[in-house]
């Protein structure tokens, strides 16, 4: 039967056709293979080597990445992407900010990592309940040893009563004004001090921050009405500075205090603290810093009042860096320690500063508006 040419011819037939068969499906797998090598060329050439990043809700994932490792010197390209509602982003300490990314679009952020060690990657845009949460980190590796960026200062160690309830006890029947304050220190202070608080042979200066640490508003106060009897340098005086200051209402006396609180500060630095604040602390804290923003509802404890004058005159800078440095313990609040820097860390505090004000005043009334200063202020040099 083999024999038989119709056997033969049609077996010549099949042989061909399963060779074409195996032909087209080479073909065909090779086709997909390279299709696939086209649509990667292609994304890769479009993400310029991009590292990827999708921003999710916390409540459905937050971060695509918690961790991106990159080499000291490497120009960073990120590629960050919401899916859901509109985000932010930014890194700490690094200058980075991208700003709100919309759902569904894309934003990409370049920059050369060129400071070895880990910061945090958070969102900057109220996204969830839960958006404190939305943070990652960075981490910048070096051949040699990873210099790490500090988180605390050694000045916290030493801060035991950082969550202790505080009470000024003493306050301000009207918002202390700095302008009233300077004609006062004019009148009693410069002759020691210095006109702009520079100091003198006679006495050291008092136009830096560092002066006023571990100083709060309420004890300078009663320094100045003789309630305490102490120098700025911490010892006993033959002369206290209630001497000084005989004559002067507890009105005056605050003002004074606010005068003194200015020469430390700048309308920049003011203003640096109220962007820091407003895209950063407001969500919880609210705009007007009166505990009652819209996040604040689901925290365990109800977000601090700056606006409580008795509160607020009772703390020191040290205090209140340390705080933000550290976040509430068991109140909700994350750390800014390893985000903040501590010139954004210093003029925080200083915005904080304006809010007790805010309790005198109408609705209406900005946080800071007696928080003026002099024209010829040394802080404004």
């Amino acid at each position: 039967m083999s024999d038989c040419p119709k056997f033969n011819s049609f077996r010549l037939r099949q042989s061909r056709l399963e060779r074409l068969a195996r032909l087209i499906g080479v073909v065909l797998l090779v086709g997909s293979l390279l299709g696939i090598l086209v649509a990667w060329l292609a994304k890769s050439k479009a993400s310029g080597g991009a590292i990827e990043l999708v921003a999710r809700q916390p409540s459905a994932g937050g971060w695509s990445r918690d961790r991106i490792v990159v080499n000291r010197g490497e120009r960073v390209r990120l590629r960050i992407r919401s899916e859901d509602v509109v985000h932010g982003f930014a890194i700490g300490r690094l200058g980075v900010d991208v700003g709100p990314i919309e759902p569904g679009k894309t934003t990409i952020v370049e920059f050369v990592a060129d400071q070895a060690g880990e910061f945090t990657f958070y969102c900057t845009t109220w996204c969830d309940p839960n958006h404190p949460r939305m943070r990652g980190t960075l981490e910048v590796r070096d051949a040699g040893e990873i210099s790490r960026i500090p988180s605390a200062s050694a000045q916290d160690v030493v801060l035991r009563d950082l969550d202790m309830p505080r009470d000024a006890g003493a306050i301000p029947s009207a918002p202390p004004s700095a302008m009233r304050g300077a004609a006062l220190y004019a009148e009693r202070c410069a002759a020691c001090h210095g006109e702009r608080g520079q100091g003198t042979t006679r006495e050291l200066a008092i136009s830096k921050q560092e002066l006023f640490q571990d100083v709060s508003p309420v004890d300078m106060f009663r320094m100045l009405r003789g309630d305490v009897v102490a120098s700025l340098r911490g010892d006993q005086r033959s002369k206290t500075h209630a001497e000084f200051a005989r004559g002067w209402s507890d009105q005056d006396r605050w003002d004074g205090v606010a005068y003194l609180w200015s020469l430390g500060t700048t309308l920049d630095r003011l203003d640096l603290g109220r962007r820091l604040f407003s895209k950063n602390c407001a969500a919880c804290h609210g705009e007007r810093g009166t505990g009652d923003g819209p996040g604040g509802k689901y925290q365990p404890k109800k977000p601090a009042d700056f606006t409580d004058a008795r509160r607020m005159l009772a703390g020191t800078r040290n205090i209140y860096t340390a705080k933000i440095r550290r976040g509430g313990m068991g109140t909700g609040m994350p750390y800014w320690g390893n985000i903040f820097t501590e010139k954004e860390l210093s003029a925080l505090v200083d915005y904080l500063w304006t809010f007790f004000q805010r309790g005198y005043e109408d609705n209406e009334t900005p946080p800071g508006k007696h928080f003026e200063l002099r024209a010829d202020s040394p802080s404004q040099k």
